[in-house]
């Protein structure tokens, strides 16, 4: 019995131990007794022991971005690779510190060209485009980008790349073509220069065939070479452009054949060609005849393609006559520029007929003008006559202006009134304002241009010459002078309409739209407007009109010539239908009156489209009034 009771004793004691001990921690087993306890408890979970698992699992619950950071530790490269690596797996927090310390170092342009090797462009425009890059870190991306395209498109490299095209490892030739294709246009730029060397430095269908893997830039560059080359560039680009293509070549070929700078190897080489596909030989007649179609073909294309933003490749000769450059333009300027070297090919045959003449010119004076609306100085004029001597010779001052009035070329218009202005003898630009016939001359037409460029610019243009005795027409230049002194800070709108609220709410829209508006109650009323008003550039009616119908107002205002290519906007009743072609300026109907500017958005965009040159400023239309002004006054004090 007492052994019994012993025993009780015993397990109470430890039991009451076991209560009075610090914590179940103590009892785990230690490797080091004087160490810290270890972290797991053998007998239950520690409360407080939650957070500090989790603290030390985030700590260590990716060992690859540790690594990955130690790796960036090693240098510039390393750490490219690292941050490629961490960008795959999202861990932009680690991406924000690397690029911040690499941000803040000085790396010269091989190193961070280097570097963005690491790092493809995939990943490069994934960061860029990520809300989670710090802006420190994006900047030193778009670093990376830049040194990269640096690196891509320098010329030593891509020099280099060429000669290797034929290299005899396979590896290398396949390195070359990837180096020659990640180059861009200064890649294209450099095979070609290749091609058309005395010596290229890889088989010149190795070059040409590269090239083609680049796009059509290629041939635009070795058809500018062709035509603006010295003569051995000029025969090594010809001979490229038949070797990829001899139909397409066609032109050049014509062009070589007929030109009397042509060498004589590129008389032979154009000749054979041009007898392999031709029964007959080409004349001078058919040759010229066949270039001037293809330039009225690149007029005429030239005037659909939109004033927009659309960029295109301009391939250009540098002043070596030996190599070729290039510059990103409008696409406008560009479809210009096509015509503009379509007549090029031309002027370098020398004799014209008349009218083919004419055209080079207005093609010629058109590109200028468009590239610098203010084309037209003292010294630009004395070049232009100059440089085109030879083929002024046998054009016309007032063909070539028929010529661009009409054809719609606003541009080679205000070219050629700003050179018949320039002549020194006034005589002869006198002698361009009559005419043979009781009709006025084709410059005085122009005085009284539907585009209101092409007649302040043409009144201006007489109005110089101090002419006080009458010639045929005098009285429409006289109207048109008058129009230009009347000219106000803003182009003007019509608003016909009847309703005093509904007149003040769309006289508010014109005006916050731009314009200067004249209101009209009727349609005489809008014609005598018409008659009336200066740079006339829209007219808003309603369809309701008690003395006519819609149809009679358009057919009245396109009678007179300032309104002939006016823009009219009728807003109600559904209007009779009528052919629109019979116009050429636009007509919109809406069945509700314009609530805002935002209504005319589509039709202003389209005008803006069809525009060649800029709206005329606010300094435009002080200039043509105070010539207006001042030629009234000169004609008042002479009477």
């Amino acid at each position: 019995m007492s052994s019994y009771l012993r025993v009780i004793a015993v397990v109470s004691l430890v039991a009451t131990l076991m209560l009075a001990a610090p914590g179940p921690e103590n009892l785990a087993a230690q490797d080091d007794l004087f160490g810290a306890p270890a972290a797991a408890p053998l007998f239950g979970d520690d409360p407080g022991s939650a957070a500090v698992d989790q603290q030390a699992s985030e700590a260590t619950s990716d060992p690859l971005s540790e690594q990955l950071q130690i790796k960036a530790r090693r240098g510039d490269i390393q750490l490219a690779e690292s941050v490629a690596a961490l960008v795959r797996v999202g861990r932009w927090s680690e991406v924000n510190t690397l690029l911040s310390e690499a941000a803040a170092r000085d790396i010269n342009e091989a190193v961070l060209a280097a570097m963005a090797e690491q790092i493809e462009p995939a990943l490069r425009l994934r960061m860029v485009r990520s809300d989670q890059l710090e802006e420190p870190a994006r900047k030193f991306v778009e670093e990376l980008s830049k040194a990269a395209t640096a690196n891509a498109q320098s010329e030593k490299r891509l020099t280099a790349a060429i000669d290797r095209l034929d290299a005899a490892s396979v590896d290398a030739r396949i390195d070359a073509v990837r180096t020659l294709l990640a180059g861009g246009n200064p890649a294209i730029a450099a095979l070609v220069n290749g091609v058309v060397s005395d010596s290229p430095p890889a088989p010149r269908d190795d070059i040409l065939r590269t090239m083609l893997r680049l796009g059509d830039g290629g041939i635009d560059a070795l058809r500018q070479l062709a035509l603006y080359g010295k003569p051995a560039e000029r025969l090594a680009a010809l001979k490229a452009l038949v070797r990829i293509d001899q139909k397409a070549a066609t032109s050049e070929l014509v062009t070589a054949l007929l030109a009397p700078d042509s060498t004589q190897d590129e008389i032979d080489y154009a000749t054979t060609r041009l007898q392999s596909v031709s029964a007959g030989t080409i004349d001078s007649a058919a040759g010229i005849d066949f270039l001037a179609n293809q330039l009225r073909r690149l007029r005429a294309t030239a005037k659909t393609v939109d004033n927009d933003f659309q960029t295109r490749i301009l391939w250009s000769v540098n002043p070596d006559r030996q190599s070729i450059g290039f510059r990103e333009v409008q696409a406008m300027l560009a479809a210009y520029r096509d015509a503009a070297d379509a007549a090029s090919r031309l002027r370098r045959i020398g004799t014209l007929p008349l009218n083919v003449a004419n055209e080079v010119l207005a093609a010629q004076l058109s590109y200028r003008v468009i590239l610098d609306p203010d084309w037209g100085d003292e010294k630009q004029t004395e070049t232009f006559i100059s440089d085109f001597a030879p083929t002024l010779q046998t054009a016309s001052w007032v063909g070539i202006l028929s010529n661009a009035v009409d054809s719609g070329d606003v541009p080679a218009a205000i070219g050629v009134l700003r050179l018949i202005g320039s002549l020194p003898d006034a005589d002869q630009r006198y002698d361009l304002l009559l005419s043979a016939a009781p009709n006025p001359s084709p410059l005085v037409v122009a005085a009284i241009s539907a585009e209101p460029r092409i007649r302040y610019e043409a009144a201006t243009m007489i109005a110089a010459m101090g002419i006080q005795r009458d010639y045929p027409g005098s009285s429409l230049v006289l109207k048109t002078l008058n129009e230009m002194a009347s000219l106000e800070s803003l182009p003007m709108a019509i608003l016909v309409e009847t309703q005093a609220e509904m007149i003040l709410a769309q006289e508010t829209i014109l005006k916050r739209l731009g314009y200067a508006v004249i209101i009209a109650h009727s349609v005489a009323g809008a014609e005598r407007a018409v008659a009336a008003s200066s740079d006339l550039r829209l007219i808003v009616s309603k369809t309701n009109l008690a003395d006519a119908r819609p149809i009679e107002l358009i057919d009245r205002v396109r009678r007179q010539t300032v309104g002939a290519n006016v823009p009219i906007v009728f807003f109600g009743d559904a209007v009779a239908p009528f052919n629109s072609e019979r116009w050429s300026a636009a007509i919109r109907w809406m069945p509700d009156p314009p609530s805002s500017p935002q209504a005319y958005a589509e039709l202003l965009d389209t005008i803006a489209l069809r525009n060649r040159l800029p709206e005329m400023t606010q300094l435009d239309r002080e200039l043509y009034r105070q010539t207006g002004i001042s030629a009234l006054e000169q004609r008042r004090a002479n009477q």
